[in-house]
C-alpha cells in the first residue's frame, strides 16, 4: 500500500512537470519571443503545436500501439517526452521547435491518459475521487507555483534552462517507474477500434465525451483570454496581477480538491451535476456584474475553482463509465478537452474583434447551460443496451 501511494505521487509530480511543459511558454511567452527574435503572436504557436498534438495525435498513438501493454507503453511515452524535451532545448530553428512541441503534445499526452488509467487500476473504488484529485494537484500546483515561479526565474534562468531542469526531473520520475511500476498484463491485444467504439453506444459514456467538449469550448474561450479580460471589467487590477495569478491558481487548486472528496462521497455523477448546476449560476451572475468592478475577480475565480471541480468529474467519471478498459476511450476523452479548448479560444477572437473582450462571457454561458442540458438528457433512459452487455462485446 506504501509503494502505491508512492508510486501515485510520482505521478502527481509527473503531471506538474508535464503542465509546467505545456504551459511554461505562457508565463514568459514575451522573453522567449526576444530570445528567438520572433513576435509574440508566432511564439504562442508553440503552445498552439502541443496542444494540437494532444488532441489529434494521442487517440491514433493508442491505435497504432494497442498491442503494448499500458505500463511499459506509459514508460515509453515518457521517456520519448524526455528526448523531445532535449531536443526543444538544443534546436534553434523554429520550424523545427514547432514540429517538436506536436510531437511532444503527442507523447506528454499520451502518458497522461495511460497515467489516469494506471493510477485508477491503483486506487481503491471508493477513493478514486481523491486519488484523481492528487494525479490532477500536479496541475493546479504549476499554476499556483510553477508558472509564477517561473517568470520570476527568468532574469536568472533561460527558458532552455527551465525545459532542461524538466527533462532532469522526470527522467528521475522515469528511473522510479522503471524500478517499481510493473506491468499489469494489460496489453488489449486483439481489441480492434470497431470493438473500442462499441462503449460510445453506452449512454453514460457518450455523455461524458460530448460533455467533455461542450464544456471545454466554454473553459477554453475565457481561460485564454482570462488576463486581458479581468484587466477589462477589473479597473486598476493590472498592478495586482502577480497576486492574482497565484488567486487563480488556489482556486484551481481548492475545486480540484473538493471535486475529489465529493466525488468519492456522491459519485461523479451527481458531483458533475451539482458542479455544472453551480457554474451555469455563477456564469449568469459574471454576464451581470461586469460591471460591478472587482465584484467580478470572486466571479471569476470561483468560476474557476467549479471548472476544477468539474474537470475532476469529467476524469474520473470517463474511466468509471469504461470500466477502466478503453485507452482508446481515455484518449477519446482528453483529444476533446485538447479540441474544446481549441475551438473556445478560436470563437473568442472572433467575438473580441467584432464585439469586445466582455462579450466572450456569452461563450461560456452558452456551452455551460447546454452541458447541464446533455447531463440532464443523459440520465433519461435513451438507450437500452445496458453496460454488461456493452462490456462483454468489447471484450469478445
Amino acid at each position: 500500500m506504501k509503494k502505491s501511494s508512492t508510486t501515485i505521487l510520482m505521478f502527481a509530480v509527473m503531471s506538474f512537470i508535464l503542465a509546467m511543459n505545456a504551459s511554461v511558454f505562457n508565463g514568459i511567452i514575451d522573453q522567449v519571443a526576444d530570445s528567438l527574435n520572433i513576435s509574440v503572436a508566432n511564439t504562442g504557436l508553440l503552445n498552439t503545436m502541443f496542444a494540437y498534438g494532444g488532441a489529434f495525435g494521442v487517440p491514433v498513438s493508442l491505435i497504432l500501439f494497442h498491442k503494448i501493454d499500458r505500463v511499459k507503453l506509459l514508460k515509453v511515452m515518457l521517456l520519448t517526452t524526455i528526448l523531445l524535451t532535449l531536443g526543444l532545448v538544443l534546436t534553434q530553428d523554429f520550424t523545427q521547435l514547432l514540429i517538436i512541441r506536436f510531437m511532444s503534445g503527442v507523447s506528454a499526452n499520451t502518458y497522461n491518459v495511460l497515467a489516469i488509467s494506471v493510477v485508477v487500476s491503483l486506487s481503491d473504488k471508493n477513493r478514486q475521487g481523491r486519488t484523481m484529485a492528487l494525479l490532477i494537484a500536479g496541475n493546479a500546483t504549476a499554476l499556483v507555483i510553477g508558472v509564477p515561479a517561473t517568470r520570476a526565474l527568468s532574469s536568472i534562468l533561460g527558458w532552455r534552462e527551465i525545459f532542461t531542469i524538466m527533462a532532469g526531473i522526470m527522467t528521475l520520475c522515469l528511473v522510479y517507474f522503471i524500478t517499481y511500476l510493473k506491468s499489469q498484463n494489460q496489453t488489449q491485444e486483439g481489441i480492434k477500434l470497431k470493438n473500442e467504439l462499441i462503449l460510445m453506444k453506452d449512454r453514460e459514456t457518450l455523455t461524458v465525451l460530448i460533455s467533455t467538449l461542450v464544456i471545454f469550448v466554454g473553459m477554453g474561450a475565457l481561460n485564454t483570454f482570462l488576463t486581458p479580460y479581468l484587466i477589462d471589467v477589473v479597473p486598476n487590477i493590472e498592478a495586482s496581477m502577480s497576486l492574482i495569478l497565484v488567486l487563480i491558481g488556489v482556486a484551481c487548486f481548492t475545486g480540484n480538491y473538493i471535486g475529489g472528496q465529493v466525488s468519492d462521497k456522491l459519485g461523479y455523477k451527481k458531483s458533475m451535476l451539482m458542479g455544472v448546476s453551480i457554474q451555469c449560476i455563477n456564469v449568469i451572475a459574471l454576464s451581470l456584474i461586469q460591471n460591478l468592478g472587482w465584484l467580478n475577480l470572486v466571479g471569476v475565480l470561483l468560476w474557476l475553482g467549479t471548472s476544477w471541480f468539474i474537470g475532476l468529474q469529467i476524469n474520473t467519471g470517463i474511466a468509471q463509465a469504461t470500466q477502466n478498459k478503453s485507452s482508446f476511450i481515455l484518449a477519446l476523452n482528453a483529444s476533446m478537452v485538447q479540441l474544446g479548448s481549441a475551438l473556445g479560444a478560436s470563437l473568442s477572437v472572433g467575438i473580441i474583434t467584432n464585439h469586445g473582450i466582455t462579450y466572450i462571457i456569452n461563450i461560456v454561458l452558452i456551452t455551460i447551460f447546454a452541458t447541464l442540458m446533455l447531463i440532464i438528457v443523459g440520465r433519461s433512459k435513451l438507450m437500452t443496451r445496458t453496460k454488461p452487455e456493452i462490456i462483454s462485446d468489447l471484450q469478445a
